[in-house]
């Protein structure tokens, strides 16, 4: 019995698995974010903008 392969855990297919799920939801929700904020439209009258521009104006 010749088998120089190295033994891995039994457990090891299923860590791959749990970090390469996680790593793909968090990719995902970081593009869905990017592609919101960069369709986001600054012209609109949105609460964001309506309470930012209140600030400013009473900071000046």
């Amino acid at each position: 019995d010749l088998n120089l392969a190295y033994q891995y855990d039994a457990d090891f297919h299923v860590a791959f698995a749990m970090i390469a799920f996680t790593t793909i939801v968090f990719g995902l929700c970081v593009f869905g974010i990017s592609i919101g904020l960069w369709n986001m439209d600054p012209g609109r009258d949105s609460i964001i903008y309506r309470v930012t521009n209140q600030r400013i104006k009473k900071d000046q």
